[in-house]
């Protein structure tokens, strides 16, 4: 049987229940919607992200294991790569004869982290000033970009067109994926090719012509709604201030904000449409997809904005989609995680999943999944309300989640949360319930290390200092 090849796409920061797939009421990925129109897709009814952010959440999917496992957020800062002796999926499909290749803006996925290991091809690309000083493709595409949001633009704004480019990763990234996919895969073997889409990741400030596509009855017009996201995310200082002292937020902000993010998701969905259609054009066997997102985003639940602190399902329940994979089991009892489609993928392909932590999703009997969030820095957010943060853990969680229940424990502390509701702690009515999924963390293995070995996370000055202002990294 030829071995498909195989195109991953991951949205940054996408919650499943403000899709059109999970129910929401805006139409914000309609080519996802087209997408699982097809006889060979799967849209999975409960996708669970592997973390609540970015570097854990990653890593899982890129290596086939939990994060107490790969280690790459146990510190709660990415202070670490990902340890040698844990072997990649991309190492793995390498290994096995296909041409990989990584497609990235977010600082979290590449060298630094080790996140690029096993691909023979690893683009990391961001929109800076000095793009538009070179001569290179990156240079190029810069430009290319900077053209074409200057021909969409509703106004001559320069300040708008300066934003709009600034915030110009998704087409950077689209660029190189579609370029590697046209010029640089020889077509002698099958890819594997990893795409990690920027949007929506805060602050949510999408191009010009996004601006108005979920008009809100907010009192606050676009510029004004911009305005409030880049005051609220751009400094990630201010938004530990803002949460540790209560949100104070009106309703019409809140719905600015939504619309925002929305039309961000918007803008994300069509970069999906554009790599996906550029590799259905270029394939020469059967292509395999995966679209998922990293994790989602709160909105005030917990009183808490962005992804910190808990295993909340606006976090871990994320669209999760496959195209051309037959004979899924799936149904509305049934749980799938990042690992699964990992385990999935490397069955596929023909390569070893010796030392995955998922299941193949073409086996049914998924009852729960593994949401997992690394040490907790509530000391940042004591130093604005001393009081702040008691019902929170601070070492360490694991979260097992049903279709009805979520367990959370630190190992020490444990809660037990009746689905949908995760405000009232259900541990004393339904103590088996707890010790049945507790009882879960013992078969899977589950067991933290100390998060603060190994090599350490390299990044450079300048991003270092990007993600010491957003609040990631010390």
């Amino acid at each position: 049987m030829e071995r498909p090849n195989v195109l991953w796409i991951t949205l940054e920061s996408v919650r499943a229940d403000h899709t059109p797939l999970y129910g929401y009421g805006r139409n914000t990925t309609p080519y996802l919607q087209r997408l699982c129109e097809r006889e060979d897709a799967t849209l999975f009814e409960n996708g669970i992200a592997a973390s609540i952010w970015t570097p854990p959440s990653s890593a899982s999917m890129l290596t086939g294991t939990h994060l107490s496992t790969h280690d790459l957020g146990t510190d709660g800062k990415a202070g670490y790569k990902i340890p040698e002796n844990v072997e990649t999926l991309p190492e793995r499909l390498s290994g096995a004869g296909y041409e990989t290749a990584l497609f990235s803006s977010n600082s979290f996925l590449s060298a630094a982290t080790g996140l690029d290991r096993g691909f023979d091809y690893s683009k990391f690309v961001r929109m800076t000033p000095s793009n538009f000083a070179g001569i290179d493709e990156v240079a190029r595409d810069s430009w290319r970009c900077l053209f074409s949001r200057f021909l969409e633009s509703p106004t001559l704004d320069a300040g708008m067109l300066r934003r709009d480019v600034r915030d110009g990763k998704n087409d950077l990234v689209r660029d190189q994926a579609r370029r590697w996919l046209k010029r640089r895969w020889s077509g002698t073997s099958p890819f594997f090719a990893y795409a990690h889409v920027f949007s929506p990741h805060h602050p949510y400030l999408p191009p010009s012509r996004y601006l108005d596509t979920y008009p809100s009855d907010a009192p606050l017009d676009a510029e004004e709604a911009c305005s409030l996201v880049s005051d609220l995310y751009e400094n990630g200082e201010e938004m530990t201030r803002r949460v540790a002292r209560g949100l104070d937020l009106t309703d019409g902000e809140w719905e600015a904000i939504g619309s925002l993010y929305d039309a961000e998701i918007r803008f994300a969905d069509r970069t999906t449409h554009e790599i996906i259609e550029t590799a259905r054009s270029r394939s020469d066997r059967d292509l395999v997809v995966v679209v998922t997102a990293d994790h989602g985003d709160l909105f005030g639940e917990y009183g808490l904005l962005s992804h910190d602190l808990v295993c909340h399902d606006g976090l871990i329940k994320v669209p999760m989609v496959t195209v051309g994979i037959d004979d899924i089991a799936d149904g509305p009892d049934e749980l799938s995680q990042h690992v699964d489609l990992s385990y999935t993928i490397a069955a596929l392909a023909g390569a070893s999943t010796d030392g995955f932590e998922g299941r193949d999703l073409r086996e049914p009997g998924r009852r729960y999944a593994i949401s997992q969030r690394g040490a907790a820095d509530l000391e940042a957010y004591r130093e604005h309300d001393p009081d702040f943060g008691s019902e929170f853990f601070e070492d360490p969680i694991t979260a097992v989640r049903t279709t009805e229940h979520k367990y959370v424990t630190d190992g020490r502390s444990e809660t037990l949360y009746r689905l949908p509701d995760e405000s009232q702690d259900r541990l004393a009515d339904e103590p088996e319930t707890a010790r049945e999924l507790a009882s879960v963390l013992d078969r899977e293995g589950i067991e933290w290390s100390r998060g603060d070995g190994g090599e350490r996370a390299e990044f450079d000055d300048e991003t270092r200092g990007r993600l010491r202002n957003l609040g990631y990294i010390q």
